[in-house]
């Protein structure tokens, strides 16, 4: 009796253990829902590299060199960190908490961690590739993306950050699917991840609004001088024009200058929210940035302006240039898609393919020996040139 008891307690016992375990009161607390506190542990989890280890996996990332066995043990040792930025970025909120009130001192070293972090998950998609881990290859190209829409609206910085990545992501994409077997589901669910992140646009918009936010915070007499040194090089020590305006500067050239500012940048982002055609588009922000020069000849307004105003053609230029390589890659899956499917390429592209931004037409598809190219139609006009993206196919 007492033998039987003491089996009924210990079941009666073990049953209870499982249950609580398995409550929902007992469950693991949430995870963050912030991107950023992730990546931010991942720069602190994966494993610091000498100069000869960082230069080894930029020049993979890039396809310079193939792998070797001292880059595997390295990535393999990093596995913890790149596992936290696989997380990261599907979460679809990311704030980075920058303390904008420190002005053009901000601190933005994150953004270092971020390029070090891509070139090592892109090293890796090219080791998975060599290895014939195409799927998983395809998908570190596709957390690099990811990642990029995460860290490109906040500053103008951190915009011109995401798209150094994506060209890396870019060129590891175009290898892989050159070293890819036409499989059609992997091929397919390439193509709705990259139509999901095509969905939101990298822009400069956003960054241009925060830019504007902290420059007029900062645009005060009392910080003239230091604004001046940080800006242009310390102008307010020599003896020229506008070194003397600074010297002599009072409330009503500050607010002059902030007056100034301002409508250039709504004038610059009104440009920017109407923008259809990209030539006529680029034509009304040079002629806006022309007026500038100008002005700053003739108005004393305009001094700081010309100093802390970017330089619209080529952030434009960027945007447009990141979003049509990426439609590029998108017009290429659906080629990709016909060869799975048919065995052939196609003689032509298939309809309703994304489009060259630069003329707002579709690509200009051409077969090669290897595989096909596309090129824009329109000519990207502040690097004076027509861009094509050379796609390869495996035998």
């Amino acid at each position: 009796m007492k033998t039987t008891t003491k089996k009924l307690t210990t079941a009666t016992y073990v049953t209870l253990m499982l249950l609580m375990l398995t409550s929902p009161a007992l469950a693991y607390p949430p995870d963050p829902d912030n991107a950023a506190l992730l990546y931010y542990q991942s720069y602190i989890a994966y494993e610091k590299a000498d100069d000869t280890m960082q230069e080894m996996v930029a020049d993979l990332a890039m396809g310079k060199i193939e792998p070797n066995e001292r880059i595997k043990k390295y990535i393999e040792n990093c596995r913890g960190a790149i596992n936290l930025a696989l997380s990261a970025a599907e979460i679809p909120h990311c704030n980075w908490g920058l303390k904008y009130s420190d002005g053009l001192s901000m601190q933005m070293a994150h953004l270092g961690q971020v390029r070090k972090l891509n070139y090592l998950i892109i090293a890796e998609a090219r080791i998975l590739a060599a290895d014939g881990a195409n799927r998983q290859a395809i998908d570190r190209h596709l957390t690099v993306r990811k990642m990029s829409r995460h860290i490109g609206d906040e500053t103008i910085i951190s915009f011109l950050v995401s798209v150094a990545i994506n060209r890396l992501a870019d060129s590891c994409i175009r290898d892989i699917l050159a070293d890819t077997p036409q499989d059609l589901e992997i091929l397919t669910g390439l193509k709705n991840e990259l139509a999901l992140i095509a969905s939101r646009p990298l822009s400069i918009k956003s960054a241009l609004k925060t830019e504007k936010e902290v420059f007029l915070e900062t645009m005060r007499l009392e910080n003239l001088k230091e604004l001046a040194e940080m800006l242009v090089g310390g102008i307010i020590e020599s003896d020229d024009k506008e070194a003397e305006l600074l010297r002599t500067a009072d409330e009503s050239f500050v607010e002059k200058n902030r007056d100034y500012y301002s409508n250039y940048m709504d004038s610059f982002q009104g440009i920017l929210s109407k923008a259809i055609v990209y030539e006529t588009t680029y034509a009304k922000l040079k002629a806006l940035s022309d007026k500038l020069q100008k002005d700053v000849a003739e108005n004393p307004a305009a001094t700081l302006t010309v100093a802390m105003a970017p330089a619209l053609c080529k952030l434009y230029g960027h945007e447009v240039r990141n979003e049509t390589a990426l439609n590029a890659v998108r017009a290429a899956v659906e080629v990709y898609i016909v060869k799975a499917k048919t065995g052939q390429l196609p003689e032509k592209l298939p309809a309703g393919l994304p489009k060259d931004l630069f003329s707002g037409k579709d690509f200009k598809y051409e077969k090669t020996k290897d595989g096909f190219v596309l090129r824009c139609r329109g000519k990207d006009l502040e690097k004076d040139e027509i861009h094509q993206y050379e796609f390869k196919v495996k035998k």
